[in-house]
């Protein structure tokens, strides 16, 4: 039997040779994967130096990158065209090594799944870090690529009139194994690892493929080997008979959590010299309140990654590499969160962000993480802008100073930033800057006057904020740090910290107890709710009780803790998930519609009201109209017919999601017939 089978495969591979078309396919069948392997590492170390000492120095992780895309290629045994199937995959995985390659350009980490699961988000930034040319050219080059692949399937020469599928397979699984096989014996020496406690680092040490691999398949929480009933209830009760708080001093201060985009102090970068201090307040804060170093996920990106971590106090390594919560598990579940908390003790819940309310799905994730209402730049009146399109921040101090006064309770407000946002531009933009730079490399010059100057209006806009807080007259905390730093090609070697580290600080204005901590960004939180006597929710009492101890144990039980809720039998709860989505609202105000004519002198129909932005359209009998914003109360559109009893509304729309819309208004004046422009003679 054994001879048997080893005739056949002898005979199959002599076939393999047995002309020219067949040897030439043969050649690329195993040598294209060898080459694209190669390819892939070189872009992504950015030199062929460090390929060959990764092929040479980690040859079992360097087999197994190859391994997994050996595998890819072995589907071709299955189509006659494999010619046309070599060249195809072998455009696939080196369009991904140029992405990983491009994409490191502008941040610091790689390529991942998630890449895909934010294309909806991606695709509206492409404006911000890419020309219009750059953008055509890679359109361009996409078409030619189709192109060149079109003309390859028509061209390329058929391998054989028939395929023996049944014994083809055999071979695809073979490769299967084989690829299987490199994975466990890389592994077992340590050359590559399922566990990523720093993604960039990951991509270096194991190789893009198998790193980009790992993220498209493994994502969420992986179950814990001694996951059961008996372990949650044993971690539970451990939380519950510890007493962390005093209840009867329970303090409820408005709480502010301001997640500064890109917020990082410029003139900690060595040799970097500033015409004068960019941040004084900031730096002023870190002097005379809480403060410390928080430990994040990214550089660059991933703001929504920090979000995360804070509201709900889980750690993002327990999660898939590179997988952001918001686009996988929270866009369909509920789960714990500080928002939910702060609910027990009376809180109002509110979300605020300076830019679209559809980026990172915000506006689905934060009806499940417990807020009650949502102001994001739909809702928004913004008139001023960072030279690249991003709102400035300013427009926030009105927007938290109405939230806060338009509730009789105490407000939990969570804001996100977004004036601080890359990309960075390489060329003059700032015609008068207020800040100049020296000291750095030409190719960064004007990236870093540019951020210099965003971060010190942001400066301005952080001491401008507190003065408002101060004329309310309430308790408040006030949370201020940033979510990563910012792509400008800062390493290790040019900080005195990490690059995966942001400063914060809690400022408040009734003497919050507190020292100094350099903390996890999941343990934020949890850290200040202690200081105030609060320990609602099991993840929150969890970092009380268990933070200061053996963390081995800590970070365990914290991930069989998140296991359950999000994906296990929620045994931690009973067997039933306590949190129920919020009927989120978009921005405090109404829209209303009070009263629509027609002004024949300007040409247009108006529509009076409150409530109004720039993201608000006209609907006609469910028609939508062109829409000019006018101002808050005063919205036009061009003139059309319109007569007795006509249904008017007012949306506010963003990327195709209608936000909110105003009560139906029935119009009741004299019927209007547009009969068009008058014929010029």
């Amino acid at each position: 039997m054994f001879k048997k089978i080893s005739s056949k495969i002898k005979d199959y591979f002599k076939d393999l040779f047995s002309d020219k078309i067949k040897r030439g396919m043969t050649i690329a069948f195993f040598a294209v994967p060898l080459l694209v392997t190669v390819i892939i590492e070189i872009l992504n170390r950015r030199s062929f130096i460090k390929c060959l000492k990764f092929m040479f120095g980690s040859p079992l992780a360097f087999i197994a990158n190859a391994g997994i895309i050996f595998f890819t290629f072995s589907f071709v045994l299955l189509l006659r065209k494999r010619y046309f199937g070599i060249m195809t995959i072998a455009v696939v995985w080196l369009a991904c090594g140029i992405t990983n390659f491009i994409l490191k350009s502008y941040r610091e980490t790689p390529f991942t799944a998630s890449d895909f699961r934010n294309i909806d988000s991606a695709l509206k930034l492409f404006d911000k870090y890419l020309s219009v040319t750059s953008i055509l050219l890679l359109i361009a080059a996409f078409m030619v690529v189709i192109i060149i692949i079109g003309i390859i399937f028509i061209k390329s020469p058929k391998f054989a009139p028939k395929i023996n599928y049944i014994r083809n397979m055999f071979f695809v699984a073979i490769a299967a194994i084989l690829c299987y096989f490199s994975l466990i014996v890389a592994s077992f020496f340590g050359q590559i690892s399922t566990k990523f406690s720093n993604l960039t680092n990951a991509y270096f040490e194991y190789g893009f493929t198998y790193c980009f691999c790992n993220s498209l398949f493994n994502t969420g929480v992986d179950k814990p080997s001694d996951y059961s009933e008996d372990t949650i209830e044993s971690i539970k009760e451990t939380v519950e008979s510890t007493e962390t708080v005093n209840e009867d001093e329970v303090s409820t201060p408005n709480i502010i959590f301001l997640q500064l985009e890109s917020f990082f102090d410029v003139t900690l970068v060595e040799g970097l010299e500033v015409s004068q201090d960019p941040i004084p307040n900031f730096r002023a804060l870190l002097e005379e309140y809480p403060s410390g170093y928080l430990n994040v996920n990214n550089v660059g990106y991933g703001t929504a990654n920090t979000e995360f971590e804070i509201m709900t106090g889980m750690n993002l390594e327990d999660f898939g590499p590179g997988e952001f919560p918001f686009k996988t598990i929270l866009r369909t579940t509920t789960c714990e969160s500080i928002a939910y908390n702060l609910k027990e003790y009376g809180y109002a819940t509110h979300a605020m962000h300076n830019n679209t309310a559809t980026f990172y799905s915000r506006y689905k994730v934060f009806a499940n993480l417990g807020f009650d209402d949502y102001e994001s730049s739909e809702t928004m009146v913004i008139t001023e802008y960072t030279p690249l399109g991003w709102a400035k921040d300013s427009v926030l101090t009105g927007e938290i100073e109405d939230v806060l006064t338009s509730t009789d309770t105490q407000d939990l407000i969570y804001c996100i930033s977004v004036q601080g946002h890359g990309a960075y531009p390489v060329t003059q933009t700032l015609e008068d800057p207020v800040i100049t730079v020296d000291g750095i490399d030409e190719d960064r010059y004007y990236q870093f006057e540019y951020y210099a100057n965003m971060i010190y209006e942001m400066d301005q806009f952080i001491a401008e904020l507190i003065d408002m807080l101060e004329s309310i007259d309430e308790d408040t905390i006030l949370v201020m740090y940033g979510d990563h730093l910012p792509s400008l090609g800062i390493t290790e070697d040019d900080i005195p910290c990490s690059i995966y580290q942001t400063q914060y600080v809690i400022w408040n204005n009734f003497d919050l107890d507190l020292d100094d901590a350099d903390i996890e960004t999941y343990q934020l939180a949890s850290r200040i709710l202690e200081a105030l006597n609060m320990d609602a929710g099991i993840i929150n009492k969890f970092h009380q009780v268990y933070a200061d101890g053996d963390e081995t144990t800590y970070l365990t039980n914290l991930k069989t803790l998140e296991y359950d809720i999000l994906y296990g039998e929620k045994y931690v709860y009973g067997g039933t998930n306590p949190y129920v989505a919020t009927d989120i609202v978009f921005g405090l105000k109404d829209i209303i519609i009070g009263d629509v004519y027609v002004d024949e002198e300007l040409g247009k129909i108006v529509v009076s009201g409150s409530g109004f932005t720039t993201s608000c359209y006209v609907y006609i009998n469910e028609e939508e109209y062109e829409t000019e914003f006018v101002d808050e109360n005063t919205l036009t559109i061009e003139l059309t017919d319109l007569a007795q009893l006509d249904s008017i509304v007012v949306s506010m729309n963003t990327s195709s999601v209608v936000l909110k819309t105003s009560t139906e208004f029935i119009y009741t004046g004299e019927d209007y017939v547009y009969q068009g422009a008058e014929p010029q003679e």
